[in-house]
């Protein structure tokens, strides 16, 4: 995990607004605080939002709130992946990008959070919402960490969930300017208790059973992203 603290942000934060001011049902207690870049963006989508950032072409959070209701609808996936339209052109991620790369096209917001209609799945698979996953990882601990979000939503639960990736300086790069994430990281807060669970991971081959290795805390993944989320523990 200290290697992981080396991606720490250091320069200073200025606050995004319109994800709380638009579509603030995402948001568990404000406006997130983000060292904005030229040609970064913030998109409200129908069943969650995301911060993208232009030089990655990719989400560094994506904001759901994810109840039992999200979860039953039974619309299943349509794999669907395509451009977002509401990314700038230059900033959009490509189907070519992806082509020939050995990433999967890792969801964020995952299809199985999005099934209360067609136009919410499809939604899902907007590359906006997407970021180059190590196939055994998207497939494997990852996919392990998104049904237990479910589960305990199934349980009636009521969260709040932020995912994303992390870049380093040397990360890397597939198709035309893609970037793939160093780290993955996701932040689930359940709205009653307040509690907080936080992982961080690489984004690398993992053995599932180490996905409690790789729980952290809120204030590390702040750290980390050089975000604040403002979730008032």
């Amino acid at each position: 995990m200290k290697k992981l603290l080396l991606l720490v942000l250091l320069a200073p934060l200025f606050a995004f607004a319109q994800i709380n001011q638009q579509c603030p049902h995402f948001t568990f207690n404000g406006t997130p605080q983000y060292q904005a870049r030229p040609g970064d963006q913030e998109i409200c989508k129908t069943n969650y939002a995301i911060i993208h950032r232009c030089d990655v072409k990719a989400p560094v959070a994506v904001f759901e709130h994810l109840t039992k209701d999200k979860i039953v609808g039974g619309f299943k996936r349509q794999d669907d992946f395509r451009p977002d339209p509401q990314v700038s052109s230059q900033c959009q991620a490509q189907l070519k990008d992806y082509a020939g790369q050995p990433y999967d096209r890792g969801h964020m917001s995952p299809a199985g959070n999005n099934t209360q209609s067609v136009q919410v799945m499809s939604e899902s698979f907007f590359l906006s919402n997407m970021v180059p996953q190590v196939p055994n990882n998207n497939r494997g601990i990852w996919k392990q960490l998104e049904t237990w979000e479910r589960n305990w939503a199934m349980a009636g639960g009521d969260f709040y969930i932020i995912s994303g990736g992390i870049y380093g300086i040397n990360h890397k790069v597939i198709g035309n300017g893609v970037g793939v994430p160093d780290v993955l990281y996701k932040i689930i807060i359940e709205k009653n208790s307040k509690k907080v669970m936080a992982y961080m991971m690489p984004n690398s081959p993992l053995p599932v059973a180490d996905l409690p290795k790789y729980q952290t805390t809120m204030t590390a993944i702040e750290q980390a992203t050089g975000m604040k989320f403002n979730l008032g523990e």
